[in-house]
C-alpha cells in the first residue's frame, strides 16, 4: 500500500500535536514548591537580614559536623535563639527549633534524623538588644 506525501504530512502533524498536548498535561501536573512561603514580604525586609548578618559576635560560634550542629556560647550571658533548617528541594522537611544556651556552655542538636542531602542552616539570636544572624550551607551525609 502506497501513502502519498499529504497523508504522511497530516499523520506527522497529528502525532506532533499529540506529543505537545501530552507534555503540557504532564508539566501542568508537576508540583513546583516555592523555596519559602511569604517570600515577597521577606524580600521587602531583606535589608534587615543584611544588617543583622553584618553584626559580628565572636563569643558565639556555630559548628557543623556529620552528627550534630553545635552552638558554643563563650559569653557570660545566656542566649536565646532560633535554629532553622531549610531543605531547598523539599520544603516539607523544613524545621525550626528554639535554642537556649546558658553562659559559657554549648548546645548540641543531633542531626542523624535529618534526610541526607543539602541543607541551609540559619541561626539567629539576640544579645544586649543586638540581633545576630549566621547562614551556612551544610550537607548531611
Amino acid at each position: 500500500m502506497k501513502i502519498n506525501w499529504g497523508t504522511k504530512l497530516v499523520f506527522f502533524a497529528l502525532l506532533f500535536m499529540t506529543f505537545i498536548v501530552t507534555m503540557v498535561v504532564i508539566i501542568s501536573r508537576q508540583d513546583v514548591p516555592l523555596v519559602e512561603e511569604g517570600y515577597y514580604e521577606k524580600g521587602i525586609r531583606y535589608q534587615d537580614v543584611i544588617n543583622t548578618s553584618n553584626n559580628q559576635d565572636t563569643l558565639t560560634q556555630l559548628e557543623l559536623s556529620s552528627d550534630a550542629v553545635r552552638v558554643q556560647n563563650k559569653s557570660t550571658q545566656a542566649i536565646q535563639g532560633q535554629l532553622k533548617f531549610y531543605r531547598p528541594d523539599d520544603p516539607s522537611q523544613d524545621a525550626k527549633f528554639e535554642v537556649n544556651v546558658e553562659a559559657n556552655s554549648e548546645f548540641s542538636f543531633p542531626t542523624q534524623s535529618l534526610k541526607k542531602g543539602k541543607w541551609k542552616l540559619e541561626f539567629s539570636w539576640t544579645r544586649d538588644s543586638i540581633n545576630y544572624l549566621v547562614n551556612k550551607d551544610w550537607e548531611q551525609k
